[in-house]
């Protein structure tokens, strides 16, 4: 499997979601008037109004825009990667799990610091702890594609880490920067969040909890309905196969033939020849070689990343 994404969000239909839900829930909920409501502290929403709810909505939306863009960034350009690692299925049982144990867990942080410490904690709205639960998975199952080296040690006056100075980037540094940057952006609050978040995605996966995705397989079948996923592909075409079922059809006969041939290179090859080895052919004829093909520099590796 390489490492290259599809152009934009083919075959992704969680991202796709995702993203449409971070941009379209504020915008309505903003239309409506209704920001008001995805505020939340425990004095006075919770201890002397008992709006338990609220807590049901906070994870919906982020209420300012440099949030909305930073979870936008981080889902486009980086978070996209983990559902082609573990499946749009997979991915959207995690979603909801994180959103039920971060629901669980800001509650009791919240009831905790104004019962025993005495501080009314204000929440931020948003999905933070969704997010970051979901960084844990993106150092465990994304590759780096490249890493950079910057050499410092060639200046004479600016030593600070002695003789040699070097630091490595690489094309996940600008995902850790978004990150960063959420992790701050509302203060103590969203540092509080976020890492309850990133605990329970660690617990999540390394199986430490109680409820996994297995537990909300009930949600199979409506999940292939709403996607119209297919279960199965058929690999032959039935319409070319014979009535006793014993016969191939003509585009796998062929394929089979051409793949005997290329093994054996005494054997004559029959049938067509893939496309893709007809212009290898052609590139060798020409003389060419992939070795002469020259190395993508750093520059372009950085605009390849933004391009996905």
């Amino acid at each position: 499997m390489t490492s290259a994404l599809p152009p934009g969000f083919k075959q992704l239909p969680i991202a796709v979601w995702s993203s449409v839900a971070v941009i379209a829930t504020p915008l309505c909920v903003s239309i409506l008037n209704g920001k008001p409501y995805f505020m939340l502290a425990y004095d006075p929403f919770i201890s002397k109004w008992s709006q338990y709810w609220r807590f049901l909505i906070i994870q919906l939306q982020f209420q300012n825009q440099s949030e909305i863009a930073l979870a936008c960034v981080l889902i486009m350009m980086k978070l996209k990667g983990l559902e082609r690692v573990l499946g749009s299925l997979k991915i959207f049982k995690i979603i909801i799990l994180l959103y039920i144990y971060n629901l669980i867990a800001i509650f009791l942080i919240s009831f905790t610091f104004y019962k025993v410490f005495e501080w009314d904690l204000f929440i931020p709205s948003g999905p933070f702890g969704i997010l970051f639960g979901f960084y844990f998975a993106y150092n465990k199952f994304i590759p780096n594609i490249y890493v950079a080296r910057l050499d410092f040690s060639n200046f004479a006056n600016f030593r600070p880490f002695g003789e040699t100075m070097c630091v490595d980037i690489n094309d996940k540094f600008l995902g850790y920067l978004g990150f960063l940057l959420l992790l701050i952006d509302e203060g103590i609050p969203s540092f509080i969040l976020c890492s309850i978040g990133y605990f329970m995605g660690y617990l999540y996966f390394h199986e430490l909890l109680p409820f996994t995705d297995s537990s909300l397989n009930f949600i199979d079948p409506l999940y292939h309905k709403l996607t119209k996923e297919q279960t199965s592909i058929p690999i032959v075409n039935s319409s070319n196969v014979t009535n006793n079922g014993s016969s191939l059809s003509t585009g796998a006969r062929d394929a089979n033939t051409n793949t005997n041939a290329r093994s054996n290179p005494n054997q004559p090859i029959t049938g067509d020849v893939d496309e893709e080895y007809e212009e290898d052919d052609d590139y060798d004829r020409e003389g060419g070689s992939r070795e002469d093909t020259p190395a993508r520099t750093l520059g372009q590796q950085v605009f390849d990343t933004f391009n996905r």
